[in-house]
């Protein structure tokens, strides 16, 4: 490709291709005036720099293929070697780099309760976790056993109802009548719902025609149809439903003060049939009759289906919804770190508990660290796995050759020196 010529590792492999032509250009420019001292000098470290360059070149391409495509003994050392320098690369790995006994050292000077938990706060803070765990809680709705829910709570109130005695629902009733009032509150909404009623102009022409048809109805009965001719003669219907609604009024509104003598003899006979009620086993057998009787006849499955949709959509809103997170979610989840970090020795057993299970873990799967590199090695063809080691150390590898020719051009010049100097 052509972006690859430009990159240092082809400029580093020029430069090494440069300094050995122009070694071997000075050696050969220089043969013809070996009779001057100084040429000689120069010739003497052109040559020394040719050697070492051939010799580098040599030693380097040897390491990968055969030099110039001819098998001499000893090239081509890498595809050759190719299994033993991956068994090496694993061992190295293995026994030196990721030995077991150095993993396990380092994770036992380790606080991992403290670096999970800081790590729990800030991914509880981190969008995509709660749009996560909305997911996961609505998948979890959405995948309940709605058949089984609601056939399990049908069951359940049936079995609760069949168990409570009419006796005990007596005595709670009337416990809860103490404590609530109920009777009391019991009456003020017939009260309430009566004084509504009555107000309605509908319903309160509707009572005066009832009166005065029943008035008119009354001929058997002597005074009471002369009364009613009497009636009348002096109120309209019309009237009759004025005066019927305001005396209708009047009595609720009386009813209405706690201290009103029918008010009271209504609550003190409902309380009074209560207590009977509670000691009267003629009535209660009835009553647990009635219910078992009852209860074979209603079917709540359908009862409990409405309720469960609504109630998976109003869980599924709810989840949704951002409420749920800031008031719920988030301060529950923050309490319980809160409470893990500063509990005296439930931080300390969990954080045991987690160094036991990654030395378990180590020490069952530290043997399959080699076994992948081996793998990953084994996948890649001799061409490959070269092309790989020469992109990564292929620019120091053509600097020795560089460097090779320089040392050697400097080292010639050193000897040419000492030879003109014994010459």
């Amino acid at each position: 490709m052509q972006h690859e010529v430009n990159t240092p590792k082809s400029s580093t492999r020029r430069l090494a291709t440069v300094s050995l032509i122009f070694m071997a250009v000075g050696f050969v420019a220089s043969l013809p005036f070996k009779e001057n001292a100084w040429i000689f000098w120069l010739q003497s470290g052109f040559e020394a720099g040719l050697v070492g360059g051939i010799a580098d070149w040599f030693a380097i391409t040897a390491l990968f293929r055969h030099p110039l495509g001819l098998k001499i003994p000893h090239t081509n050392l890498l595809p050759k070697n190719r299994e033993r320098v991956i068994e090496s690369i694993v061992q190295m790995l293995e026994k030196d780099l990721l030995n077991k006994e150095s993993i396990v050292e380092k994770l036992r000077h380790m606080t991992l309760a403290d670096r999970f938990i800081k790590l729990l706060r800030s991914l509880v803070l981190v969008p995509a976790f709660r749009s996560t765990v909305t997911e996961l809680l609505i998948g979890i709705l959405r995948k309940l056993p709605r058949a089984s829910i609601i056939k399990a709570v049908d069951e359940r109130i049936v079995e609760t109802i069949r168990a409570y005695p009419a006796k005990k629902l007596a005595d709670r009733l009337i416990d809860l009548n103490d404590e609530r009032r109920l009777d009391e509150l019991a009456i003020d909404q017939l009260l309430d719902y009566g004084q509504k009623l009555l107000q309605d102009p509908v319903i309160r022409d509707q009572i005066g025609r009832l009166a005065y048809q029943a008035m008119i109805d009354q001929e058997k009965n002597t005074f009471l149809r002369v009364t009613a001719k009497t009636v009348q003669k002096v109120y309209s219907e019309e009237r009759l439903s004025l005066v019927i609604q305001s005396v209708l009024l009047s009595v609720i509104q009386d009813m209405k003060h706690v201290h009103h003598p029918n008010r009271l003899a209504i609550i003190d006979h409902i309380r009074r049939n209560l207590a009977q009620l509670a000691q009267d086993d003629v009535r209660l057998g009835k009553i647990d009759a009635w219910k078992m009787q009852e209860i074979e006849r209603i079917d709540l499955e359908p009862i409990l289906d409405r309720a469960y949709t609504s109630g998976i959509a109003e869980l599924e809103t709810y989840f949704i919804s951002d409420a749920f997170w800031e008031q719920r979610a988030l301060p529950l989840m923050n309490q319980a770190l809160d409470e893990w970090e500063h509990h005296p020795t439930f931080k300390e057993e969990s954080d045991r508990w987690m160094k036991d299970q990654l030395v378990r873990f180590v020490d069952q799967n530290h043997a399959r660290i080699g076994g992948l590199v081996r793998e990953n090695l084994n996948r890649f063809d001799t061409e490959t796995l070269i092309h790989m080691i020469e992109d990564k150390v292929g620019n120091d590898l053509q600097w020795i050759r560089v460097n090779g020719a320089i040392c050697g051009f400097f080292i010639g010049l050193i000897l040419g020196g000492v030879k003109l100097f014994f010459a």
